[in-house]
């Protein structure tokens, strides 16, 4: 692994990338929101339905090194739908985190305005009180009895989410400082259209995809476009790893 910026370049282990990442204090009205994407070189952020033939080994790693920092972790149900996975970090840093006053695995959020969440053992597990789904008023009525008990529920919204007061809630009343959103691309778009992102983690991967497809953030034109400042640049056998912090002003 090498990082290319900020200069000096350096050989690192993967392991030390993103060792002594430190996010800044949150603000008192919401958490401090990182978004962690991966995106092809044409700009696709998934191949096949999802995102395993475009993600590597080293981004897993990194991915997992991130999640290790977050108090909480946050889901589209769309891309729960269309993969299964976990939400959560292996034994060592789930040690890592207990030793620095963390939870040891971070809480896991999915958000569905409609309620349509699939029941997933992997990613919903046995401790309902570190799932939570937030959904609307509408959604809530329409979630299956095979995902209810399995998970806290936070409303918020009549017809969809709106995401600002669950990130209030989030922040105020779950004590929720980071918070690393992992997709979709919906999710994303709206997180990034509401001025509620201070950092995004973009993995470039040294593959073309082509074809219909999700960009990395799917909705609406943003205006004005968000101006983006470049933080960090890191490379493993032709895969970027970008981090950058959004400048949008007073939010």
């Amino acid at each position: 692994m090498q990082r290319l910026y900020p200069p000096p370049a350096v050989s690192l282990e993967v392991a030390a990338v993103y060792a002594d990442l430190a996010w800044p204090g949150p603000p008192p009205h919401r958490p401090h929101v990182a978004v962690n994407m991966i995106a092809s070189a044409d700009g696709r952020a998934a191949a096949g339905g999802g995102t395993d033939l475009l993600a590597s080994r080293v981004d897993r790693a990194l991915m997992r090194a991130l999640r290790a920092h977050a108090d909480a972790l946050l889901h589209g149900a769309g891309t729960l739908r269309a993969e299964t996975f976990g939400a959560g970090v292996p034994v060592e840093l789930a040690a890592w985190r207990a030793a620095r006053g963390l939870t040891p695995q971070p809480l896991a959020i999915v958000v569905s305005a409609s309620g349509a969440v699939p029941a997933h053992d992997r990613y919903l597990g046995t401790d309902p009180r570190r799932r939570l789904i937030v959904t609307s008023a509408a959604g809530a009525r329409q979630l299956s009895e095979a995902v209810r008990g399995r998970a806290e529920l936070l409303v918020a919204g009549e017809e969809a989410v709106d995401l600002l007061a669950a990130l209030r809630t989030l922040r105020v009343e779950r004590g929720v400082r980071w918070l690393l959103c992992e997709g979709g691309p919906r999710l994303a778009h709206a997180l990034f259209a509401s001025g509620a992102v201070d950092e995004l983690f973009l993995t470039l991967a040294p593959k073309l995809v082509a074809g219909p497809g999700p960009a990395v953030l799917d909705g609406a034109s943003l205006h004005p476009p968000l101006p983006l400042t470049l933080l960090a640049v890191h490379e493993h056998a032709g895969e970027l790893f970008l981090r950058y912090r959004v400048d949008a002003g007073p939010r």
